[in-house]
């Protein structure tokens, strides 16, 4: 990531945004040598919960990739640490 002072980002603006759109460039902006922002490229959003059981009951799995799935998916709940409410 290449790092562009906040002065220079702006009167380059345009070729700056080039630079990220096109060659996949990210910048770091920084003003007076602080970090304020990041210019990266757009990321493709990934899928949602939804699309994702769509597409699994649209799969054509076998009876041990499905259950090697499952035992995944467990491993995978237990791992995660439980929620905490913000304002309890």
């Amino acid at each position: 990531m290449k790092t562009l002072e906040a002065s220079k980002a702006a009167a380059n603006f345009s070729r700056v945004l080039n630079a990220v759109h096109s060659l996949h460039e990210s910048f770091e902006i920084v003003r007076k040598g602080v970090p304020c922002a990041y210019l990266v490229p757009r990321v493709e959003r990934g899928s949602t919960s939804h699309e994702l059981a769509d597409d699994l009951a649209e799969a054509e799995l076998s009876n041990e990739d499905r259950r090697s799935f499952a035992a995944d998916i467990r491993r995978g709940r237990k791992a995660l640490k439980s929620l905490k409410n913000p304002w309890a």
